[in-house]
């Protein structure tokens, strides 16, 4: 079932079919049958309609084709029903839940012969007291990422491989930063392959490596540069200790020149950190997974980072409008890397269909949530149009 923004009670709100027919109207670019605006707006309709027509006006679209529903498999979501009933799993994660530590007995059922790996891992996470938005252990993501991997069946029997690499898919970039090697090194960019022979088994770490986002972990770098000189973060500050950075000898310098490049290229909204992230992630973390997955004929590890992404997308309530917003985008630029590649591995290509759907049907229920709200009708309105706009990729097909 196709239910990452689910909205309680939403399908049944007598309303909801008028306002379902009111986003598809405005999908299509048109002005919606007023008796129908009036159904969910009342005597706000007319004004819903100059709103509308002035929106509109502002934001001129040429138009493009419309997003349809398909009727794909829905994997991981009943993957993830399964792993609820798995009490070898249940028993992991309440362990983890409640900050325990879990014996090699607890770890073996799921990660077999990583358990000691796992053990080590889940330590380090403990130990840095790391927590979510929601403010639950960070370890316990890993952990469904892990779990549904195993339940999805990716790994041969006797194996464990392919779980335990979802299980570490973040390791490195939340914990290499408390590995300080040296104090002019506190981000660790110089010790990754240190902290990947220190931690992770050498037969995991090119899968481990493609989950990483290096360009993330170099502008943590650069924010920490910035911050203990005293130095306002944005672009051109950016810009200037990129340089500085590409000048060295080590393993990410290619990245660096890259993000270099790419940021020289574009302008940075405030705040310029976060932003200059999100142009990565769009333009090359995602794409570069999906050819170095091609290339190693590792699509596994790729479809990996589409567990993480659902996961990510499943437990979202802490989170700002625009990181949930920007969730439900990376669900469609993942499908549509994928979509790019043209295999015919089948497993990928479900995984393809799942999550443009998924990212379908979580767009027009956070837009029609907004047109089902009691009050504030029209700012409501205002912020539905917002979202549309913002949600483009994922509403329209190229």
């Amino acid at each position: 079932m196709h239910n990452i923004y689910p909205i309680e009670g939403q399908e049944n709100n007598p309303n909801f079919v008028s306002a379902s027919k009111i986003l598809n109207s405005i999908l299509r670019r048109e002005i919606p049958d007023e008796k129908v605006l009036k159904i969910v707006f009342g005597d706000l309709a007319p004004h819903i309609i100059h709103n509308l027509k002035k929106h509109y006006e502002a934001l001129p679209m040429n138009m493009k084709n419309i997003r349809m529903h398909t009727t794909g498999p829905s994997v991981i979501g009943e993957a993830r029903a399964m792993l609820e009933q798995n009490l070898e799993y249940a028993n992991l994660q309440s362990l983890i839940l409640n900050n325990e530590t879990p014996s090699i007995g607890d770890i073996a059922p799921v990660y077999g012969e990583f358990a000691e790996t796992v053990q080590t891992i889940l330590a380090l996470y403990k130990r840095n007291k790391l927590k979510r938005k929601c403010e639950i252990p960070a370890a316990a993501h890993p952990s469904r990422v892990g779990g549904l991997v195993r339940t999805l069946g990716f790994d041969n029997p006797g194996s464990h491989r392919f779980c335990t690499v979802a299980f570490l898919h973040d390791c490195i970039e939340d914990l290499i930063r408390f590995e300080k090697s040296a104090h002019f090194d506190h981000y660790g960019l110089r010790g990754i392959m240190v902290f990947m022979n220190d931690h992770i088994p050498v037969e995991l770490q090119p899968s481990v490596k493609l989950l990483t986002n290096e360009y993330s972990l170099i502008l943590n770098y650069l924010k920490y540069l910035l911050t203990i000189s005293d130095t306002q973060v944005n672009r051109k500050n950016l810009l200037k200790n990129l340089e500085s950075l590409a000048s060295l000898d080590w393993s990410i310098c290619e990245n660096v020149m890259k993000l270099h490049a790419l940021l020289d290229a574009n302008e940075l909204a405030e705040p310029a950190l976060e932003n200059a992230k999100w142009l990565c992630y769009k333009e090359l973390y995602i794409r570069e997974m999906a050819d170095n997955a091609l290339a190693m004929s590792d699509f596994r590890t790729f479809e990996i980072k589409a567990i993480d992404l659902t996961d990510n997308s499943q437990s979202s309530a802490a989170l700002s409008l625009t990181e949930k917003l920007r969730n439900i985008i990376k669900l469609g630029i993942w499908a549509s890397q994928g979509y790019r590649l043209h295999t015919n591995w089948s497993p990928t290509n479900n995984f393809i269909q799942e999550l443009f759907e998924d990212a379908l049907v979580s767009s027009k229920r956070i837009v029609i949530n907004d047109f089902l709200q009691p009050d504030s009708k029209q700012d409501r309105f205002m912020s539905a149009l917002y979202k549309i706009q913002q949600l483009k990729s994922i509403f329209y097909t190229d």
